[in-house]
């Protein structure tokens, strides 16, 4: 996945263990599905889809090749297809304000 050079946005989250810690994640973009889900790009190709409502992360595979080039030949927030479905690539201020207004948490879910 090509990334800008630098992050867009931060996001706060919140790391669980013995000893809860707060961490950063760098994003470097994200797209919102036909559906209204969110998608954010962390480093490495790290795909996190956002749950608002439970205030977490949940790691998911990242676009697909073809997706990708469709995604980065869009310009932010605008719309770009791919199979029959569209998708919007969420603006540089859409992403600023995810990350400001929320602390989330890393779910995994297995299966």
């Amino acid at each position: 996945m090509v990334h800008a050079p630098l992050p867009v946005a931060t996001l706060a989250v919140t790391a669980r263990g013995k000893e809860p810690s707060e961490l950063s994640e760098p994003v470097y973009g994200g797209y919102a599905n036909p559906r209204g889900e969110i998608f954010l790009f962390a480093r490495d190709g790290i795909a996190y889809r956002v749950n608002f409502k439970k205030q977490t992360l949940q790691r998911r595979p990242s676009l697909n090749p073809g997706a990708q080039a469709r995604y980065d030949a869009t310009e932010a927030g605008q719309i770009f297809d791919f199979g029959n479905r569209s998708f919007r690539r969420l603006s540089h201020e859409e992403i600023v304000a995810i990350c400001a207004a929320h602390r989330f948490r890393i779910i995994n879910i297995s299966g």
